[in-house]
């Protein structure tokens, strides 16, 4: 069994008592700067580190923040952790990261973990509104300061980091409207978490002012995963669904559903335009042209833990229901590739042969 070297090794090593060892290693007044100099080199060389848990129940101060994300896979929540990671570093915080993968009880796993090893703050972003949010109160009432960020949570009082999703699903409708697509498809979750219903009302914002009748069957709910988003367009393509337009809810949904539009025979943006929000690395493995909301995430990951250190330092009350929105824009990447359909990479084969 591994075998830490504790203050009684070291004190036992010197021939001092281990109070001396901790006070001396405290840099406390009581114990010579000769002593303390001497304590500091031994336990160097012994390989000594302080218990930080032990430690942070006598400071009541871990400078541990828990970072919850929903999926590793999307590159938002990578771009968007490295921004919390490095802007938690500048304040002298290590940070813990932790996936839920849109699994509420995964997430209350999670959670309950983060508030046993004793995190100052969460960076919450939760799988859905109100299967957890009994534990969150609790583990506010515990001192544990939560910041949401992403994805907000209706009717609580607790801050928040996002973009305006709701106008964000607008500019992106009406870019595709600007583009001449008046049959525009919304795929993926539209309800549940605020995220995904701010992005659908804005759609149908967009289609209200452009005089574009809404269409329920041109309205796929999934989740968000790429074979839910696949499954279910495929099998609306090959039923005949008229479409010219998809506008995504996520980056795996349109993975997903890029990957059904093309094994369709249908190409694109050609024959159908495809939207997303904010992971365009994977949908950049598609070799396409597609409009990408881009959140910013960096920024985000920054504020959001600037936001949870100003509730830490009390400069900021962390349930005063404080909103701070992160810019964004509408971006086609990819511009200038453009992807030959399965049946004529076929006929290029045989004109080869």
């Amino acid at each position: 069994m591994r075998k830490k070297v504790t203050l009684k090794d070291i004190a036992k090593e010197i021939g001092v008592d281990p109070s001396t060892v901790s006070k001396a290693l405290r840099k406390s007044s009581d114990i010579s700067v000769a002593m303390q100099d001497k304590i500091k080199r031994i336990a160097d060389k012994m390989g000594y580190r302080p218990n930080l848990l032990a430690k942070s129940l006598i400071s009541k101060r871990s400078n541990i923040l828990g970072v919850i994300i929903p999926d590793l896979r999307i590159s938002f929540f990578s771009e968007a952790t490295r921004g919390i990671y490095e802007a938690a570093t500048k304040h002298g915080f290590e940070s813990i990261l932790l996936v839920h993968d849109e699994n509420p009880e995964n997430e209350r796993r999670k959670l309950e973990f983060l508030s046993d090893i004793n995190v100052d703050g969460i960076l919450l972003n939760a799988v859905n509104e109100t299967t957890n949010l009994d534990l969150y109160k609790r583990l506010h009432g515990e001192g544990i300061k939560i910041v949401c960020w992403d994805r907000k949570i209706e009717n609580s009082k607790f801050n928040s980091v996002t973009i305006d999703d709701k106008r964000a699903g607008f500019e992106l409708t009406n870019k595709m409207i600007q583009a001449g697509r008046r049959k525009i498809m919304f795929i993926g979750p539209n309800r549940g978490i605020p995220v995904a219903k701010d992005r659908f009302d804005g759609y149908l914002m967009a289609l209200e002012m452009n005089d574009i009748p809404i269409d329920e069957k041109l309205v796929l709910e999934t989740r968000r995963t790429f074979e839910s988003s696949h499954n279910v367009l495929y099998r609306a393509l090959q039923n005949g669904a008229d479409i010219d337009a998809v506008v995504c809810m996520g980056g795996l949904v349109a993975f997903g559903a890029g990957n059904a539009i093309l094994e369709s025979n249908y190409n694109i943006p050609g024959d159908i335009i495809l939207g997303e929000f904010g992971d365009n690395h994977i949908i950049s493995r598609l070799g396409i042209p597609f409009y990408s909301v881009n959140q910013n995430p960096y920024e985000m990951g920054e504020k959001a833990v600037n936001l949870l250190i100003d509730c830490l330092n009390e400069e900021k009350e962390c349930t005063n229901s404080i909103h701070v929105e992160v810019e964004h824009e509408i971006i086609y990447r990819n511009v200038g590739v453009q992807r030959i359909k399965p049946d004529d990479r076929n006929l290029e084969r045989k004109h080869k042969k």
